[in-house]
């Protein structure tokens, strides 16, 4: 009886070891993303907020049995990473024409206005519209899709790397707007207490951001589409709203 006993714990064994290799061996599956509340938040407070973007994403893939874990990086390495296939996906992403080439994207996961961000206390142009501010000095972060815009209409930009480089140059020199998503800036400046510091001029254009996964990852697609599974069972429970409601 005992031998019996051995022996099956034996075999016991065997199997969890060999599970542990195989888990091993599978690449990590890891999502990059910038700090950009409150999509994402890299450093969550004491109300241990991550982001709605974030929330959702792993919730989705949790649905259809899929861990993944986020982490920050900058930007434009996030770019060149999923470019490369040493990233799963990238998180939040808009379409560009830039990036179909190596991108698959998801059903969009959340949506943006985009706004030319000035100081409380300018007083010049109002611009209505992206071309509005045309002959006006304008911020963008590198990278991002707003810039392909303001290239693409043929307005003349500084760009800078990150989001609150952008805020604080804008609060501090010689700079009329920058250009970027409202929700970002407003979520930004409430958690800063710097409401009262910018004024906003809406474009009229919403932008959706997307969970972008590598096309030269492994079985990248494959993950795109259960992720999508998962992301419409959330919206459809009621889940989705759920996760929104708490940043509000």
């Amino acid at each position: 009886m005992r031998l019996i006993v051995n022996s099956l714990l034996f075999s016991t064994m065997v199997l969890i070891l060999m599970a542990t290799s195989l888990r091993a061996e599978q690449p990590e599956l890891v999502i990059h993303s910038v700090d950009f509340p409150p999509y994402e938040i890299q450093n969550p407070g004491l109300d241990n907020l991550r982001g709605f973007d974030v929330e959702v994403v792993i919730e989705a893939f949790d649905r259809v049995n899929v861990e993944v874990e986020v982490d920050f990086l900058p930007w434009k390495r996030i770019v060149a990473m999923a470019r490369a296939g040493t990233t799963l996906a990238m998180l939040s992403c808009e379409k560009t024409d830039s990036r179909k080439e190596f991108i698959y994207y998801s059903n969009p996961i959340s949506k943006a206005t985009r706004t030319y961000v000035a100081a409380a206390e300018y007083s010049g142009k109002t611009p209505y519209s992206m071309e509005g501010a045309r002959g006006a000095k304008i911020l963008v972060i590198s990278g991002y899709a707003a810039e392909d815009e303001l290239k693409k209409a043929n307005l003349k930009y500084e760009s800078v790397t990150h989001d609150m480089t952008a805020l604080r140059i804008l609060l501090n020199r010689n700079y009329d707007f920058f250009y970027s998503s409202r929700e970002f800036v407003e979520y930004t400046a409430r958690g800063q207490g710097i409401a009262d510091k910018f004024q906003y001029f809406d474009t009229g254009k919403q932008v959706f951001f997307h969970l972008c996964f590598s096309k030269k990852w492994p079985n990248s697609k494959m993950l795109r589409d259960k992720f999508d599974i998962g992301l419409a069972e959330i919206l459809a429970d009621g889940t989705y709203d759920a996760i929104h409601a708490k940043y509000k």
